[in-house]
């Protein structure tokens, strides 16, 4: 017991430490005070792109979202201020569920909608997640993963709330649990594993509800773009995964990869191989969800595990999106605190929660570690899974 308050006291202290220059580091970037962090030359690149989006519906230029080079042009025109110079490349690949979200924030200039966004993510965040630990999740506001973000001006924030609340109201509740899986849908590649781990689980209901939702949103962009704006999408799909484009995205964002594909690639090997190499780490992530959501009852162990193989399935997780993961990784300490470590356990929580400003540094470097730690996190994640396996079966003998 004593050595559980010390590890959960030690730890209290490094995310505080942590937290509270992460704080100061982004205050004081976006109010352009003195810098005590490397300086971003775009503030919320990927939000310019969300409200471009929206801004190019409300002045009706909507052909124009998924033409890659008319986008980018029009970016530029937009937003000439923030961008500081002309970019060459800046895609929205997105479905057209996303930008019926986006829509409120057309009618705002872009630094008053960025910061309307960012908060009602927090929002909603702190509300279908947050409320159950305020501790942990006060941590996790005040990551490195949030810092990015934050800067970023992405969507992480909603993904967390949508995955986590989804998967923890399927018992008790899955009508909810399966429409707010359904809103996942905006983020296909966060998405992806989702009906895989409700059909393991005979998660009947919440399928049908998530189905449902997904189809619903489809309709109601329809009825609003137009059956021509999502043609424009599935071309567009299909061109982002094209040789050139991925290519291009790869050049333009290896240093914030976190999948096995961008790991080869900055290895040396072949694109070919680097593709092989993910298609096969992600066919074994999606049978340990199988396995995880077909034999074992929900915990946080399990959600660890989805929430892992997320990262392991989609080949352009970038480091923002490890804020997905910082639940899980709070939620597996505490275990470890109250159970016991695994060898190696506490380094591994350590790199995890670092993970999104050092694995940035360690692919500069030409040592593409994030991978390997997020592999080394699901392997926790399973252990404990199958550790609590061996708990319930005796209980649930006794029972009988």
């Amino acid at each position: 017991m004593r050595a559980a308050r010390t590890d959960l006291s030690l730890a209290a202290a490094f995310c505080g430490a942590v937290g509270l220059y992460d704080v100061l580091y982004v205050v004081l970037l976006l109010s352009g005070g003195p810098l005590i962090g490397p300086l971003q030359d775009v503030l919320f690149p990927d939000f310019l792109v969300f409200h471009g989006a929206a801004r190019a519906w409300l002045e009706g230029k909507l052909a124009l979202i998924y033409d890659v080079d008319a986008f980018t042009r029009l970016q530029n025109a937009f937003y000439p201020a923030q961008l500081g110079r002309e970019v060459e490349f800046r895609p929205f690949f997105y479905p057209p569920i996303w930008l019926l979200m986006l829509l409120p924030v057309a009618w705002l200039g872009a630094a008053k909608a960025y910061a309307a966004f960012m908060a009602a993510t927090l929002a909603i965040a702190t509300a279908l997640v947050g409320r159950r630990d305020l501790w942990g999740w006060l941590a996790v506001v005040t990551s490195p993963a949030a810092v990015w973000v934050a800067l970023s001006g992405q969507n992480t924030f909603l993904s967390v709330a949508l995955l986590y609340s989804g998967i923890a109201l399927l018992e008790r509740a899955p009508m909810a649990a399966g429409i707010l899986l359904g809103l996942l849908a905006y983020k296909p590649q966060i998405w992806a594993l989702v009906p895989l781990a409700l059909l393991a689980a005979r998660q009947w209901q919440a399928l049908g509800w998530a189905l449902g939702t997904i189809v619903a949103l489809s309709l109601a962009s329809l009825g609003l773009f137009g059956f021509d704006f999502w043609l424009a999408f599935f071309r567009a799909a299909q061109e982002a995964s094209s040789p050139s484009v991925t290519e291009h995205l790869y050049q333009q964002m290896f240093m914030q990869m976190t999948t096995p594909m961008a790991a080869m690639r900055m290895l040396g090997f072949s694109p070919g191989l680097a593709g092989t190499v993910q298609f096969a780490v992600a066919a074994l992530a999606a049978c340990v969800v199988w396995i995880a959501f077909r034999r074992h009852v929900p915990s946080d162990a399990r959600t660890a595990v989805l929430a892992t193989a997320t990262f392991l399935v989609s080949p352009y997780t970038l480091n923002y999106d490890l804020l997905l993961l910082m639940p899980a990784v709070v939620a597996l300490f505490r275990l470890g605190a109250a159970r016991g470590f695994y060898p190696g356990e506490r380094l591994v929580h350590l790199a995890m929660w670092l993970m999104p400003t050092f694995g940035m540094m360690s692919n500069r470097s030409g040592w593409p570690l994030m991978p390997l730690v997020i592999l080394f996190f699901g392997w926790i994640a399973w252990a404990r899974l199958q550790a609590a396996a061996k708990v319930e079966l005796p209980e649930a003998a006794g029972a009988r």
